[in-house]
């Protein structure tokens, strides 16, 4: 049984993780493609264009699929070649340069409530447009211009500080 009591010199590990957001990370360097306006065989399509894409040899990064098409980061340097592969589908897309990721790390992000929310209300409320929102079970990733970035991640950990 014991009494509580540490001896002196030994101290207690924490196997836990604070609740709530820990930090907050900027990563430069990108380009976001849309490629969109795919009216039939949509599937076939992404395929195509994921292989031509691969074939230049473009590494892409956060993947989404909407109804008409797919959107996805590049490393900025590639964005000309983005250009020029996509140019050659035939399929309606943008490159757009100067992004920049705003990742949120928290433990658990999804299960605390109104964190998601409040996080993009801030963002919102002080003009930042986002451009892409994903999440994962232990942080959150915004794409927005590279301009508005640090300025988010600021605002973010500002916001925290005040919630402690």
């Amino acid at each position: 049984m014991s009494s509580g009591v540490m001896p002196k010199g030994m101290s207690e590990t924490e196997f836990e993780k604070k609740r709530g957001v820990s930090r907050v990370e900027v990563r430069h360097g990108f380009a976001q493609v849309h490629v969109s306006r795919i009216t039939s065989e949509v599937m076939t399509e992404r395929l195509r264009i994921l292989g031509l894409v691969a074939q230049a040899g473009i590494s892409i990064d956060f993947l989404k699929l909407t109804p008409s098409g797919m959107s996805f980061l590049v490393p900025e340097q590639t964005a000309e070649l983005m250009d020029k592969t996509l140019s050659a589908c035939g399929s309606h897309f943008t490159v757009r340069g100067d992004r920049s990721i705003v990742l949120v790390y928290a433990v658990s992000i999804r299960d605390e409530e109104g964190l998601i929310a409040g996080i993009v209300h801030t963002a919102i409320t002080n003009g930042i447009r986002i451009d892409h929102i994903g999440d994962m079970h232990d942080r959150m990733l915004m794409v927005v211009k590279k301009p508005d970035a640090e300025r988010l991640g600021s605002l973010v950990t500002e916001k925290l500080m005040e919630s402690e």
